[in-house]
């Protein structure tokens, strides 16, 4: 007696996990593009918190320019001086869309000329909504 498979035992092993790896696939592409989208979401909300605290701080007004490719804070006085920088969502295939590229931050916090300012990041499937309020906080619309 022999030991081992037959060539049709292994081609129907290979077929079966053929089709399993086949159903799986467009589940694991929804879940990096959830993923990736929840963790943009989350740098944009954590770099929006550090410039308000940052006008908090220093009672001065800042300037937040949201874009795909960077997000900056800008301290505004008689000289803009830049003091937050970070690469955009962009670096993680992550696009951003909003209805106004550029919020202020008074010395006290609040929004100034933002009401309700929305940003959209979406990758494939997934998307995830934050408001920016004009009493300066953002709200995270899962």
């Amino acid at each position: 007696m022999r030991r081992g498979y037959t060539l049709v035992e292994l081609v129907a092993i290979l077929a079966i996990l053929g089709t399993l790896f086949a159903l799986a696939l467009p589940r694991t592409v929804n879940w990096r593009d959830r993923y990736a989208v929840r963790r943009a979401a989350a740098e944009v909300r954590a770099f929006y918190a550090r410039a308000r605290y940052g006008a908090l701080a220093r009672s001065a007004r800042v300037r937040i320019e949201l874009s795909t490719d960077s997000l900056v804070a800008v301290l505004e006085g008689t000289v803009d001086s830049l003091f937050l920088y970070r690469p955009g969502p962009r670096y993680l295939g992550v696009d951003l869309e909003a209805t106004r590229s550029v919020v202020r931050v008074d010395p006290g916090g609040f929004g100034w000329g933002a009401a309700n300012t929305k940003l959209i990041l979406r990758r494939g499937s997934a998307a995830e909504s934050l408001t920016v309020s004009r009493m300066g906080r953002i709200k995270w619309w899962p």
